[in-house]
């Protein structure tokens, strides 16, 4: 991953405390960039420009690995990260797996497992390809090892926390907990994403059709992948997966879309694009009936709905579903 300094941010608020302009700072609703308005001008600062403001620097990473929750980071901002075989648990040494030069290394250890997790910056040219690998091993020995190399797609994603990186949980509904790697958000709405490594009898295999699926949550009770997005600040949409054939298919998607005619504003929802309502034609209770209460559907209102966070907690970028008035 590709972060910079938040240097540029810090100077401009300093500067208007210095100088004593008024500011008003407005946040988007895109992650794409961070509007900073004063009276006196309006500065722009891309996210792409920005380093995540819980990661410690390169310095340092290097001095303090100490491990908090099972996880360990190393980020070298874009620098060559020196891991040697005595800093991996795995008994390898990165040189040998990667094709570029590292620059992130996690380690994280769950259920006997170490899931060591490195990033290469081997294409300078093309933000979106960066190569990923993933080392597995058990404690106690680190000699038998399994290498899954993974394409990581992460060019001009915001990173999250090592924390809140990693997930073993289970998302094919076998009883067996699997490994998610949080891609970071990504995107003008800041959908998250996960790499997912299925474990079977035999190791742990990458189901890259759970990476298609935005900000994924887990619907154990009736085993589905539920997701949400928003379409537009106007349209949001819903989604149930199911883990079929060994990939994840989208089984339903409600939609809906806001219809303006002569001034009146007029909600349209849609399942696997045949339309099942209209607010124009609907009361309030029926509209509750359809799509929130606990007896409807689709269930909006429900916390089933919620975004993929470690220890539970909801995403920033969570959809808040609520009836139309």
């Amino acid at each position: 991953m590709r972060y910079k300094s938040l240097v540029k941010i810090v100077l401009l608020m300093s500067l208007f405390l210095l100088t004593g302009c008024e500011k008003n700072h407005e946040e988007k609703n895109s992650p794409s960039s961070i509007e900073i308005q004063e009276d006196c001008e309006s500065y722009e600062v891309s996210l792409e420009e920005e380093k995540r403001t819980d990661m410690p620097t390169s310095e340092s990473l290097q001095e303090d690995l100490a491990e908090e929750d099972g996880v360990v980071e190393i980020y070298a901002g874009g620098d060559v990260i020196n891991i040697s075989e005595d800093r991996m648990t795995a008994q390898i040494s990165p040189q040998d797996i990667l094709t570029g030069n590292p620059i992130l290394y996690n380690r994280f250890q769950a259920d006997g497992w170490i899931f060591e997790w490195l990033i290469s910056d081997y294409d300078d040219d093309n933000w979106f390809l960066e190569e990923g690998v993933l080392v597995i091993s058990r404690e106690g020995n680190t000699e038998e090892i399994q290498i899954v190399p993974v394409k990581a797609e992460g060019g001009y994603a915001t990173w999250v926390s090592a924390n809140n990186k990693f997930e073993y949980v289970d998302v094919n509904f076998d009883t067996v907990p699997d490994l998610l790697i949080c891609t970071g958000h990504h995107g003008n709405q800041g959908a998250l994403t996960y790499y997912c490594f299925l474990q079977t009898d035999t190791g742990f295999v990458e189901a890259p059709t759970f990476s298609d699926i935005p900000n994924p949550s887990i619907d154990a009770e009736n085993q589905l992948i539920l997701s949400q997005w928003r379409n537009s600040a106007a349209s949001h949409s819903w989604a149930e997966y199911k883990y079929e054939d060994n990939i994840f298919v989208l089984s339903r998607e409600l939609r809906e879309e806001l219809l303006v005619v002569s001034d009146e504003e007029i909600w349209i929802w849609t399942v696997n694009g045949e339309e099942v309502g209209r607010s124009n034609e609907l009361s309030k209770a029926e509209i509750e009936n359809l799509l929130y209460n606990d007896n409807s559907e689709w269930n909006l209102s429900h916390n089933r709905w919620q975004i993929l966070y470690n220890n539970g907690m909801m995403s920033d970028y969570s959809i808040y579903a609520e009836p139309i008035e």
